[in-house]
C-alpha cells in the first residue's frame, strides 16, 4: 500500500476540524473550545489540521450568517448531509481532495520553537516581528512563525510581550482560554489554573476567539481575566500585575494565601500554610530573587512562625501567642 506523503493529515481528520471549527462558530455546544482543545491534543494530526484551518479560517469568516446558519442545521439532519456539507466546506474553504496538506509554498522563512524557564528564571526572547518576548519563571511559550504571521502558545505560566514594528506580520497568542491578537502595543499574559489575566500596558489587545460572540477589545490601562465560558474581570491596570519584570512582587492587602500562591511560583521547594493564617493580609513590595528572605520578613511583620525541616521544606504557621 501506499504510504502518504509526509504531513498530510487524513480527509477525515480534515473534516472534523470543519466540523469543530462550525460548531464553535454557531456556539453550537456550551463547551465547544474545551471539545476543541480535547480535539487537538487526541493526536498530531489534530493539532496539525487545526492550524491550517486557523490559517485558512478567514475564507470561513467569511461565510454570511444566513450561510453559516444552514449548513449547520444541515449538518445536524443526517449522517449524509453531515459527510456532503463537510466535503463541500474543506472544499471550498481549504482546499481537501485525497488529503490535506498543511504545507505553504508561499510562506517564507516558516520556523517553530518552544522556550521554557525554571524556577525563578527569567528569558528575553527575540521575535520576527523585532518585537521582545519575556518569559517568567516556570512559564513555557511555543512560537511559531510565518511571512505573515507571529503565532505564540502560552503553554503555562507568564510572559510580556512588546510587538515589534514590522506592521506586514500580524500576531496571534494563543491561551488554553481564547485566542488574542495585539494592536501595536506592549501587554503581559498570565495563563492561570482555570483562566487567563491580560494586562494592557500601551496600545490595545482584541480577544477575537474564547468566551465571546464578538471580538472584546483591551484597551491601554487595562486588566481583562477570563475563563473558557465566561468574561471573569475587567480592572484598572495595577503596579503589581508587571512588577515580575522588574523583579518584584507587589501585594497591597493580598490574602496571604494569595501572596503565598504567587511567591511560590519563584521558590524553590514547598511552601505549606495553615488554615488558621486566611484571614491574615500582606502589604509590601519584596525581591523575588530570594524567598526565603521574603518569609522571613512576613515572620516579623505578622503574627505567623516559619517551620523549616529543610531549606525546601517550609510551614507556616501562627506565632506561638496566637495559639493561646
Amino acid at each position: 500500500m501506499t504510504q502518504p506523503p509526509p504531513h498530510t493529515i487524513p480527509e477525515s481528520v480534515a473534516r472534523d476540524a470543519v466540523a469543530l471549527l462550525l460548531d464553535w462558530q454557531m456556539q453550537a455546544e456550551p463547551d465547544s473550545w474545551e471539545r476543541i482543545r480535547r480535539w487537538r491534543a487526541q493526536h498530531p494530526d489534530h493539532e496539525r489540521a487545526w492550524r491550517q484551518i486557523e490559517a485558512t479560517q478567514q475564507q470561513l469568516s467569511g461565510l454570511s450568517d444566513s450561510q453559516r446558519q444552514l449548513a449547520h442545521q444541515t449538518l445536524r439532519q443526517s449522517k449524509y448531509g453531515r459527510r456532503r456539507t463537510l466535503k463541500m466546506l474543506s472544499l471550498l474553504c481549504i482546499g481537501v481532495g485525497a488529503g490535506w496538506s498543511v504545507s505553504q509554498p508561499a510562506l517564507l522563512n516558516p520556523g517553530q520553537d518552544q522556550h521554557h524557564t525554571g524556577i525563578g528564571e527569567q528569558l528575553d526572547i527575540a521575535l520576527p516581528d523585532g518585537g521582545m518576548l519575556t518569559l517568567n519563571s516556570r512559564s513555557a511559550v511555543r512560537l511559531r512563525y510565518t511571512a505573515e504571521l507571529t503565532e505564540l502558545h502560552l503553554l503555562q505560566g507568564e510572559m510580556f510581550v512588546h510587538t515589534g514594528t514590522e506592521t506586514r506580520r500580524a500576531m496571534r497568542v494563543t491561551t488554553a482560554q481564547g485566542v488574542l491578537t495585539p494592536l501595536g502595543t506592549a501587554f503581559n499574559v498570565h495563563q492561570q489554573d482555570h483562566s487567563t489575566e491580560v494586562a494592557v500596558v500601551a496600545g490595545q489587545v482584541m480577544l477575537i476567539q474564547g468566551p465571546i460572540s464578538e471580538p472584546h477589545l483591551i484597551t491601554t490601562g487595562e486588566v481583562l481575566r477570563f475563563s473558557n465560558s465566561e468574561l471573569l474581570l475587567q480592572r484598572p491596570l495595577l503596579a503589581a500585575d508587571t512588577a515580575w519584570r522588574q523583579g518584584m512582587l507587589i501585594a497591597d492587602n493580598l490574602p496571604l494565601p494569595a501572596f503565598i500562591r504567587e511567591l511560590d511560583r519563584y521558590h524553590h521547594g514547598v511552601i505549606r500554610i495553615d488554615p488558621a493564617l486566611n484571614s491574615l493580609r500582606v502589604s509590601g513590595s519584596y525581591p523575588i530573587e530570594d524567598t526565603q528572605r521574603v518569609l522571613q520578613s512576613l515572620s516579623h511583620s505578622l503574627p505567623i512562625t516559619l517551620e523549616q525541616r529543610s531549606r525546601y521544606w517550609i510551614s507556616l504557621r501562627p506565632a506561638a501567642s496566637q495559639q493561646k
